[in-house]
């Protein structure tokens, strides 16, 4: 009777699971397919937009439009977009999207099955060769498909938190660096402006020696003090390029693309100070990487819940087909099943790692949490403290330092103070210019790094106003010394 050509019960099962799991659906490969969720992270939390050009078109017009940026006068706001445009580092933070897209796709997809053949000849009659076939598919790999591709998902989630927190980091350094840029700039056109005045100082305090009208200490006063300006000036302008360098570092410009010129002066202080009594509440609702910190919890609960059900399961269960033609030309078709047995290793091992993985995520959590409340106390503080130096500057030791100057040069024409006295008011008057321009950085400084502590912009918190051209305390005193070059 010849042998039944009818499919075994067993493989129709296996077939059917098969089946079932490939109804499934298999993931896309699209990098960009988990962008949008991204981008809804970012913008919940501040005012970005941001793209990721992967092809050449988008990255045509990411070049276009830094351009265009650059074009204009560089501000904070300008200067983070083009950050999210043109930062290579970012675009390859972006590609762990792509990686953990792949991999979702990887654990959605059926492992290709395994086919063997071998051919025999029998040392006796019949001669005729004994070949076998099969064809096996690991059939517990495949029924764990859901499982993998629910871990995968979350993989994918923590990528997309990942990358918003880097977004979230990069903005905030970039403002940062550029307010650190306008306030280096804002101080050395007031030292070229005060060293240009000393130098015009110096030329008349010359010719009144030269016509013995004043002596050689007064001449020797002016000339340290307009050297010591010069110093000062090739200072400032030496840090600025230290400034403009790492703003180019942040937004990865290149040759031409370094020619930007930075909006003058600062932004003054907003009228009041958005509340600051829930921010706590704020920042552990909304920092990512605390949300990073309790994904990574639940994928730990997820790992060691599915080996505590799984770890008595067969190490390898394979299920095919297996057919033999022996040499007499008889034929043997069926079922083929190969596992592994849990015989000495039943998982205690990887049971006690993964409960170790599982406490270590719950105390970085912990942890992580407490660090983001005192941050975020650290951070209001400062900006309080900042705030409370710019108004003493403003109101109180700028005006102060004025009417000191102003009275020091009159005394001095009326010959009633010296050289000596009327460079050092000169000196105090600058360094307090620097100290409030110092003062007023620290500040947006100081609010930049509270954003960050909270993960996103401060409650109620709206765009910082236009920069002014002026120093803090309004129009600078800079004719002062130009009095003392005409008495």
């Amino acid at each position: 009777m010849p042998p039944s050509t009818a499919t075994p019960p067993v493989l129709r099962s296996s077939f059917l699971a098969l089946a079932l799991v490939l109804l499934a659906g298999c993931a896309t490969t699209d990098p960009k397919a988990t962008l949008p969720a991204v981008q809804q992270q970012i913008a919940a939390r501040s005012d970005l937009t941001v793209s990721w050009p992967l092809n050449n078109d988008e990255r045509t017009a990411a070049d276009d439009a830094t351009r265009a940026l650059l074009a204009t006068e560089l501000t904070p706001a300008s200067a983070v977009q083009i950050a999210l445009l043109n930062n290579r580092r970012l675009r390859a933070t972006f590609e762990e999207l792509g990686v953990s897209q792949a991999d979702l796709a990887a654990a959605t997809r059926l492992r290709n099955p395994t086919f063997a053949a071998s051919v025999r000849w029998p040392d006796q009659r019949p001669r005729g060769p004994n070949v076998e076939f099969s064809l096996v598919a690991d059939l517990l790999d495949d029924l764990l498909i859901p499982l993998r591709k629910k871990v995968a998902r979350e993989q994918l989630a923590q990528a997309g938190r990942r990358v918003a927190h880097e977004v979230l980091s990069l903005a905030a350094e970039v403002k940062a660096a550029v307010y650190t840029a306008q306030a280096r700039q804002l101080f050395a056109d007031r030292l070229a402006a005060v060293a240009e005045v000393n130098a015009a100082a110096t030329e008349l305090t010359q010719r009144k020696y030269d016509a013995g009208n004043i002596g050689r200490l007064d001449l020797t006063l002016q000339q340290f003090a307009a050297r010591q300006s010069r110093l000062e000036q090739a200072r400032a302008e030496a840090q600025l390029k230290a400034d403009r360098e790492k703003v180019n570092r942040l937004l990865s410009l290149t040759g031409a693309q370094n020619a930007w010129k930075i909006a003058p002066g600062l932004p003054a202080l907003p009228a009041q100070e958005p509340a600051l009594d829930q921010i706590e509440t704020v920042a552990i609702a909304q920092r990512l990487d605390l949300a990073l910190a309790a994904s990574r919890i639940a994928l730990a609960e997820s790992a060691l819940a599915l080996k505590r059900s799984t770890r008595l399961l067969p190490v390898g269960l394979s299920l095919g087909v297996d057919m033999e033609r022996e040499s007499s030309g008889t034929r043997l078709t069926g079922p083929k099943l190969e596992l592994g047995l849990p015989i000495f290793d039943q998982g205690q091992a990887e049971l006690a790692r993964l409960g170790s993985e599982l406490r270590r995520a719950h105390a970085n959590h912990e942890a992580l949490a407490a660090e983001i409340q005192s941050e975020v106390r650290e951070s209001r503080d400062a900006l309080l403290a900042a705030r409370a130096a710019v108004d003493t500057f403003t109101e109180t030791l700028l005006p102060q330092r004025r009417l000191i100057l102003q009275d020091t040069l009159l005394q001095y024409n009326a010959m009633q103070k010296s050289s000596y006295e009327l460079l050092a008011a000169k000196e105090q008057q600058i360094r307090a210019e620097r100290e409030s321009i110092e003062a007023l950085r620290d500040y947006w400084i100081a609010r930049v790094q509270l954003e960050r502590a909270l993960g996103g912009k401060l409650p109620g918190d709206s765009a910082p106003p236009a920069p002014k051209a002026e120093t803090p305390e309004g129009k600078t005193s800079g004719n002062e010394p130009a009095h003392h070059s005409h008495k």
